[in-house]
């Protein structure tokens, strides 16, 4: 520590020394503004690290960081010396020279505040600016110069604002530029390639662009007609060839996928162009060739379109079978799901795994229970090695959202499924976004295996720690979160709502619930279909002739008034039957929201009542002041997320499976009793009670299906690392 403050003392000495040095060096007061403009950058320059000294901290290395100070500080002021002294630069020049430096340094700064530009560089764009200066004054070319520096460099230095503008070099310097930035930036550089496609680089730049960028390359080869289509023609390269081949294919973009298969002589252009015609065989030889893409990314292979397969498949995926089956929901097994006969228990499972947003609850049992029959023993591992576990965090939390976890783990050797739980939750720090350790939260209170949960909170604490060694901040929030989360089930959660400043997930009190007016109001979403409407009729015999309530009704809604207690307010849409096409329960449904807007009634509480094909159309329309939100549709567990980015604050009750009257009425009716008595929303006294009213047979199979809110560990978790994030002012 002593040698470098000796060595900075010196060097700020230096500094000193240089600055009285400059105030000798008469100033013509045309360019006086230049200087004071060049000085001002420095000093904003130094100022960086925050501190009001002539020393430029920026990357904690002090022999690199006395190198930066130098070039930009002493060597700077003595360039600025030189310029203004020169006996053989006339005023033009002079003024050129010092606006190119401050152009430089102000360029250089602005580029260390966005990122773009290392302070290391510093250096070197400083010499290559002298270099330029002298190439300039002495009549000479710059691509000599040029040639010397990468595209960053040059891009600054002789881009569109350069002070070198009337150097008769400059346009080979654009030519050598536009090549750098082809290589570079292949995609962006083929919009741009018109006044070079003759030059001996242009082939290099659609080559490259092909490679890196065929999806997007794909639409220039397509227009044939016009130059840069023509010209991708002459280009000899066997990628450029096939996307050429298939781009004038009416099926190319069925096609599209195969591209590295056909390129390794897998399979060919023909065989691959037989199949489209024949949906199933299509799906199938998209999942295998998949497989055979994720094998040859272990061997260092990447193949192009990689994400392009993926996303063919979600698509086929929903269009042939998931819509199908779907769409049959009231049929008979075996008519609904004969989509599937003779599919492979692998091309069964990218059905579930790229289905999530729309496979019905029904659909996804159905297409599981088929895969796992298909399987020798039910060998879940097979599975698994069989997709090379390939989305296997998201198969996990689907299985564990819709109850069938355990039955899922079951099918597997122990040690094996311990193997499978660890890899689930290692390495969460690594995506770029949270939806891995969501889908570890969500599921881990879908265990009922009590060694597989203290497993799974083993391996959190372990990877904690190892975060916190490696000081990666994210990396500790999210697993710290989880370990508090999961001691959260059994401990009161205070710490978890203590530290990350979340609303206690156990209770909401009445005063939050309650408007201005005193009046907790709710607004409940009806569907016109058969079950809906045998919802509704169950609905309202909780409230007809009963003297605590008051039922208003009209053409569109019905408005039901609490008589005696606290005033609850409860507004229905009525579940009107779509027979001509015209969708009337969603006209009723957007009049009642216009209807209490108008009012200035603003619900607290909103219930869903319908199959969960329905529930988008209710999120879609769910107010922001709704607290405690009800899904009684089945599996409106997989929407949560959908939910809190409506409502993050909100106290969500979902479905696993079956949602079911035979267990929502009970939940209205005692939440609605509690509320009337001016009672906070205990959510672990509520579901006491509940489960002894569901204590038996089947009533306790379908109550065992509901997650309260407390137990809705993925929204807490949301909530939780999201406070955190906003706390430091980070962004995720």
């Amino acid at each position: 520590m002593r040698i470098i403050f000796i060595i900075s003392f010196l060097f700020q000495s230096f500094y000193a020394l240089a600055l009285a040095d400059t105030t000798k060096v008469p100033i013509d007061i045309r360019r006086v503004k230049l200087h004071e403009d060049i000085d001002k950058v420095q000093s904003d320059i130094s100022l960086m690290d925050g501190k009001k000294d002539s020393f430029i901290n920026q990357t904690g290395d002090v022999d690199l960081d006395l190198l930066i100070t130098d070039y930009l500080t002493r060597q700077v002021d003595e360039m600025q010396q030189g310029i203004e002294s020169s006996v053989v630069y006339d005023h033009r020049l002079k003024v050129k020279y010092l606006s190119g430096l401050l152009f430089m340094l102000s360029g250089f700064y602005d580029g260390l505040h966005a990122g773009t530009y290392a302070a290391g560089m510093a250096p070197v764009f400083f010499d290559a600016y002298k270099k330029l200066v002298a190439a300039d004054f002495y009549e000479n070319e710059l691509l000599g110069v040029a040639m010397q520096y990468p595209y960053s460099i040059n891009q600054l230095l002789l881009g569109p604002k350069t002070v070198f503008f009337d150097n008769k070099g400059l346009l080979d310097v654009r030519v050598h530029m536009y090549k750098q930035y082809g290589l570079l930036y292949p995609e962006k550089a083929l919009k741009t390639l018109d006044p070079f496609m003759d030059l001996p680089f242009a082939d290099s730049v659609i080559i490259t662009s092909a490679k890196r960028y065929p999806e997007k390359f794909y639409d220039y080869a397509a227009a044939s007609a016009t130059k840069l289509g023509k010209k991708i023609r002459t280009v000899n390269d066997s990628t450029v060839r096939l996307i050429v081949q298939l781009s004038d294919d009416k099926s190319g973009r069925l096609l599209f996928p195969f591209l590295h298969s056909i390129l390794r002589n897998r399979i060919s252009f023909d065989s691959v162009k037989s199949l489209i015609l024949d949906d199933v065989n299509y799906f199938k030889l998209l999942v295998s060739t998949q497989i055979q893409y994720l094998d040859d990314m272990r061997r260092q292979d990447t193949p192009l379109l990689r994400m392009e397969i993926s996303n063919m498949i979600a698509r086929k995926a929903e269009e042939i079978f998931i819509n199908e089956i779907n769409a049959l929901h009231e049929e008979a097994d075996d008519k609904r799901f004969a989509i599937l006969h003779g599919l492979r228990p692998e091309e069964l499972y990218y059905i579930i795994v790229t289905g999530e947003d729309i496979i019905y609850t029904s659909s996804y049992v159905g297409v599981y229970n088929r895969m796992m029959s298909a399987l020798p023993k039910s060998a879940g591992d097979t599975l698994l090695m069989k997709v090379r576990f390939d989305k296997f965090r998201k198969f996990i939390k689907m299985a564990a959202g819709y109850n069938k976890l355990d039955d899922f783990l079951k099918t597997m050797p122990d040690s094996t499924s311990h193997l499978l739980m660890k890899a689930f939750v290692r390495g969460l720090e690594k995506g770029l976004t949270l939806e891995d350790a969501v889908d570890v939260a969500d599921s881990y209170g879908s265990l009922s295996d009590s060694l597989i949960q203290q497993l799974v909170q083993t391996e959190i604490k372990l990877n904690l720690e190892k975060q916190t060694e490696l000081a990666n901040l994210r990396g500790g929030i999210i697993y710290d979160i989880l370990d508090l989360l999961f001691k959260s089930t059994t401990d009161s959660g205070a710490a978890l709502s203590e530290k990350y400043h979340i609303p206690p997930p156990f209770q909401v009190n009445y005063q939050d619930l309650a408007d201005k007016s005193g009046r907790v109001v709710q607004q409940i979403f009806f569907y016109g279909d058969k079950d809906g409407i045998e919802s509704f009729a169950s609905f309202m015999g909780q409230f007809i002739n009963k003297p605590e309530w008051k039922i208003l009704k009209n053409e569109q809604w019905v408005e039901i008034r609490s008589l005696i207690g606290k005033p609850v307010w409860i507004y229905a849409n009525l579940p009107l039957e779509n027979k001509d096409g015209d969708d009337p329960d969603a006209k009723a449904q957007a009049m009642l929201s216009e209807y209490l807007s108008a009012q200035g009634l603003e619900p607290s509480i909103v219930i869903h009542r319908g199959h969960s094909y329905h529930l988008k159309y209710t999120i879609e329309q769910l107010p922001k002041t709704a607290k405690i939100i009800i899904l009684g549709s089945c599996g409106s567990y997989q929407n949560l997320n959908a939910v809190l980015s409506v409502c993050p604050e909100a106290h969500i009750v979902s479905s696993k499976e079956v949602g079911t009257r035979l267990v929502n009425e009970p939940i209205l009716k005692l939440m609605n009793e509690t509320l009337r008595k001016g009672e906070s929303i205990q959510w672990i006294n509520m579901w006491e009670l509940l489960q002894k009213q569901f204590s038996s047979g089947v009533g306790k199979e379908r109550f065992e299906n509901y997650i309260p809110p407390h137990k809705n560990l993925g929204a807490l978790f949301i909530k939780a690392y999201s406070n955190r994030i906003s706390q430091r002012g980070e962004k995720n």
